[in-house]
C-alpha cells in the first residue's frame, strides 16, 4: 500500500515505468495514526524517514512568539510532504495533522536504495521537493497581494485541483476538513475575518465549505476572482478544463462586497 500510494503521487507530476511502479511496491515504511493536532516532525529535528499521507489532512507550520501560527501549506491524502529531508540535515518547520490522520514512515534508506535503482524515481523525487517549493512561493503571492476573497477563492481553487489530480473528488466536491481558525492561519488573517469572507463567497454560488467538504459550483469563475493558475502545481493529471477556465474566465468580483474585504 504504501509503494502504491507514493507511484499514484509521482505519477501526478511526471510518467513512471512498469520497471519504476515494481520498484516503488517493494518499498517498506510503518503505518502510524497521528492525532489531531500532533506534530510529526518539528522544526530542528533530524529525521531518518519521509512521511506519505495516507489518510486526513496535514500542514506544514510554524509557531511565532506572540502565540500566533502560520500554516504554509496542506497535504492530502497521497502527498509526501517531507521528501526534502533526503537532502537536508534538518527540516525547518513543523508537520502536523490539522484532523486525525494515518501516515507512512519511510526510512530514508528505503528511498534512496530505490532510487540508486531506478534514476527516474531519482528525478521525480527531487521534482515533487521542487513542486512543493512552488506552492510555498504561490501561497507567499498570494497571502501577500490579493484581497481576502479572492486568497480564500485562490486556496479552495487550489485544494480542489489538487483533489482532483489525486483522485479524490466526488463531483464537484472533495474533502477540505479545515476550521475557518485553520484557514486563517493558511491566509494570514483572523477566524473572524475568514468567517465573514466565507460568508460572501457562499453568497455568490460559486462555492461552500460545510461539515468539512469543499463544493466547487462554478470553478472557473471562482479561479477567475482568486486570480488562480494552477500551473504552479505542475500536475500531469491537472485537467484541460481546468487549465481552460483558470485562463480566460473574466475577473469576477463579488457585488456589493468587495469593498468591505481589505
Amino acid at each position: 500500500m504504501i509503494g502504491e500510494t507514493l507511484a499514484e503521487r509521482l505519477s501526478c507530476i511526471g510518467e513512471l515505468s512498469s520497471a519504476d511502479r515494481a520498484a516503488l511496491a517493494d518499498v517498506k515504511g510503518t503505518v502510524r495514526p497521528v492525532a489531531k493536532g500532533c506534530d510529526i516532525l518539528t522544526a530542528g529535528e533530524e529525521p531518518e524517514f519521509a512521511v506519505l499521507v495516507l489518510r486526513g489532512l496535514l500542514c506544514h507550520h510554524r509557531w511565532k512568539r506572540d502565540g500566533t501560527r502560520q500554516i504554509h501549506s496542506f497535504y492530502l491524502a497521497k502527498d509526501a510532504p517531507s521528501l526534502e529531508s533526503l537532502h537536508i540535515d534538518y527540516v525547518d518547520s513543523n508537520l502536523g495533522a490539522v484532523v486525525q490522520s494515518t501516515v507512512a514512515l519511510i526510512p530514508h534508506a528505503e528511498l534512496f536504495r530505490v532510487m540508486e535503482q531506478r534514476p527516474n524515481l531519482r528525478a521525480l523525487m527531487w521534482r515533487e521537493t521542487l513542486v512543493q517549493a512552488a506552492i510555498v512561493r504561490e501561497w507567499l503571492t498570494r497571502n501577500s497581494t490579493l484581497p481576502a476573497h479572492s486568497a480564500l477563492a485562490h486556496l479552495f481553487c487550489e485544494m480542489f485541483v489538487r483533489a482532483q489530480a489525486a483522485e479524490l473528488t466526488t463531483g464537484g466536491s472533495c474533502d477540505l476538513p479545515a476550521t475557518q481558525e485553520t484557514l486563517a492561519h493558511a491566509l494570514g488573517l483572523t477566524a473572524v475575518h475568514v468567517n465573514r469572507t466565507l460568508q460572501m463567497l457562499r453568497e455568490t454560488e460559486m462555492v461552500d465549505l460545510k461539515n468539512g467538504r469543499l463544493y466547487v459550483h462554478e470553478f472557473d469563475q471562482l479561479a477567475a476572482l482568486g486570480e488562480f493558475d494552477p500551473s504552479y502545481l505542475h500536475l500531469r493529471r491537472c485537467s484541460k478544463a481546468v487549465r481552460h477556465a483558470a485562463a480566460t474566465s473574466p475577473r469576477q468580483t463579488i457585488a456589493g462586497g468587495a469593498g468591505l474585504i481589505q
